[in-house]
């Protein structure tokens, strides 16, 4: 019995020896070799990181509660802090503990809201899947749809402010317009192909058409893109995550045409539900406005103080139009979002996929609204004291 005994010992030591070799030697080969089924990888990026949070919570309550609420609760305490700094694990935060782990889930080093508007939760943070690769579809699979108000959709009273004067950019083109993921679109206007809503006409450009056509008529000079982005990646072959790189040309293009240009707006469409997406004010139904900062920018502050502005502006003008001003860090998705070209240049999500074409035009007017007032200002402060008119 005994020697029986020293047997087993002896293999099991030599096999947990075996496992600390290997472990080794993946670590030291830099975990290029994985021992994975791609099939269960595959699937699992498909799984919504909510889901799997939603499932987890009936059997961990606390789970649910912290999901429902977005919590963003900080320890203050000595204990806190230490355990923070060994294991890189916030508590109070589950991001910190699943989001290395959970597919779409983001990190609280990654994001985190520098203005959070109402309605602001964890599952703003999530990463959006690109275009179904085999989706094709034309004109024909358009779906018009009679906007459905969400229940919990906000009626403001207060009629909205709009600047009083228009500025004047003196016939130059200031602001440029341009949508990187140019086909987002529309539970309204197409059918979705697996987890992608995109369409090749209906789709986000024609918000920053439109868009450029309201900076005009309030005397703000500006160029809109006609660049099909995602059809530039086909036609060359690349992947669709070197959309950043692709819609950089277009921009460093416009950029060096016209060096008056100084404001440069990537419109893009969020996935986020429409009770999040979505306010009325006055009775007209708007798509509701999140703004996006790249902090792989080294100048990332002045985009994002910017971007406060405009939404501290945005509150006054169209209470809760804005979601909020989202930072995002290097490793969330490309964390940059050609933002460095200018400390004017945002990315901006307009609405989500449960709005509508004609609720985005709204928010493309409130918008233009928005940005003329806030140039109007600054075209103020800039002027020489001398050159302002006298006060009669």
């Amino acid at each position: 019995m005994a020697s029986f005994i020293q047997r087993q010992f002896v293999v099991l030591s030599f096999i947990t020896a075996f496992l600390f070799v290997m472990t080794g030697v993946l670590s030291l080969g830099g975990n290029k070799l994985m021992i994975a089924s791609s099939t269960v990888q595959q699937a699992a990026t498909h799984i919504s990181s909510l889901a799997i949070l939603g499932w987890m919570g009936q059997e961990i309550p606390v789970l649910s509660e912290i999901v429902q609420t977005g919590s963003d609760r900080r320890t203050n305490s000595v204990s806190g802090f230490l355990f923070q700094l060994a294991t890189s694990i916030q508590p109070g935060d589950l991001r910190s503990l699943l989001g290395r782990e959970l597919p779409g889930m983001v990190t609280t080093d990654d994001a985190r809201f520098v203005v959070a508007g109402k309605g602001a939760s964890l599952s703003d943070f999530y990463i959006e899947y690109p275009p179904h690769p085999k989706q094709v579809i034309d004109a024909s699979d358009a779906i018009p749809l009679s906007p459905k108000p969400a229940e919990n959709e906000t009626d403001k009273t207060a009629e909205p402010l709009k600047p009083i004067a228009k500025p004047n950019t003196g016939g130059k083109k200031v602001v440029y317009v341009y949508n990187t993921h140019n086909r987002e679109s529309w539970y309204s206007e197409t059918k979705p192909v697996g987890s992608s809503v995109d369409h090749p006409t209906r789709n986000i450009s024609m918000v920053g058409k439109h868009l450029a056509e309201a900076l005009n008529e309030r005397g703000i000079g500006t160029d809109v893109s006609t660049d099909d982005i995602y059809q530039e990646l086909l036609n060359q072959k690349k992947d669709y995550a070197l959309s950043y790189a692709q819609s950089l040309q277009v921009v460093k293009a416009a950029s060096d045409n016209n060096r008056e240009l100084h404001y440069f707006f990537d419109l893009h469409r969020d996935t986020a539900p429409r009770d999040r997406t979505t306010v009325t004010i006055k009775g007209k139904t708007y798509a509701r406005v999140l703004f996006v900062i790249g902090k792989r920018n080294k100048s990332f502050e002045k985009n994002e103080a910017f971007a406060t502005e405009l939404h501290k502006l945005m509150e006054e003008m169209y209470p809760e139009l804005s979601r909020g001003v989202m930072e995002k860090g290097a490793k969330t998705d490309h964390g940059e979002y050609n933002q460095s070209i200018s400390p004017g240049s945002l990315l901006m999500e307009i609405g989500g996929t449960e709005n509508t074409l004609q609720e985005s035009y709204n928010t493309a007017e409130a918008l233009a609204d928005v940005f003329a007032a806030y140039y109007l200002k600054a075209e103020k402060v800039d002027k020489p004291a001398s050159d302002e008119p006298a006060k009669r």
